[in-house]
């Protein structure tokens, strides 16, 4: 064949993304795995990120992450509308009604936090996140974000260490017992008001939206777990 004819042009040019095609499609099919894999390790750490168990830059190997999961995390499915745990598996439930919850258990069983999945609409994005509450279901443990497509340095500060740091230790529960959940103040909590000192953590620098559309869907998820936490449909 003339290798100068178009017609060899033609031919080579569809081999060779064939080729490539199928280069591609294998490598894609050999790394779902492993990327699914990596996904399912991140937000297991996540939770144990919120529950005090890891940090986000721990030095543990992978492996000791996991069965530090294992070991110490049960995660099972909440129906909302009773608080009711069901037989439901995780990967069954839709996100609405039926729900998943994590808890963490000391060595003597006893539950040592509650983790919460979190999520709601930011400016640019839907956050996803949790938000633990200690043993006593009033005191928050932590609170991380896993996935969001908020503006790196405004919004984007949601991942700061910092200021998640300012979530430990809050209320969610009013004198009375009633939810009352976190507010994010636009500005900076003034200690000197009980209620701040209590139940509000400094605003984000620039990203008010942000900030408020993480108070307003953190309420939200609490007041959806109501039931099971507290027996409250409020």
């Amino acid at each position: 064949m003339n290798i100068n004819s178009n017609g060899y042009v033609l031919i080579f040019a569809v081999g060779v993304c064939v080729a490539t095609s199928l280069t591609l499609a294998v490598a894609a099919n050999s790394l779902r795995e492993i990327q699914a894999a990596a996904k399912e390790f991140d937000r297991q750490k996540n939770v144990m990120i919120a529950a005090g168990l890891c940090t986000a830059d721990d030095p543990r190997p992978r492996e000791e992450l996991e069965k530090l999961y294992e070991d110490r995390v049960e995660e099972f499915v909440i129906d909302t509308e009773s608080g009711a745990k069901t037989d439901m598996e995780p990967l069954e439930a839709d996100g609405k009604r039926y729900r998943v919850v994590a808890t963490t258990k000391a060595e003597g069983g006893e539950v040592e936090a509650y983790v919460l999945p979190i999520s709601g609409r930011g400016l640019w994005s839907t956050l996803y996140g949790y938000l633990a509450l200690d043993g006593d279901k009033n005191h928050v443990r932590g609170i991380t974000f896993y996935d969001h497509k908020e503006t790196p340095g405004l919004g984007g500060e949601v991942d700061n260490p910092q200021w998640q740091n300012q979530w430990k230790g809050k209320t969610v529960l009013d004198e009375d017992g009633d939810l009352v959940s976190v507010t994010v103040k636009k500005g900076n909590v003034d200690p000197s008001i009980e209620r701040e000192k209590k139940h509000a953590v400094d605003g984000l620098a620039g990203a008010t939206i942000t900030g408020k559309g993480v108070e307003t869907f953190v309420e939200a998820d609490l007041r959806a777990f109501s039931k099971y936490l507290y027996n409250k449909g409020d």
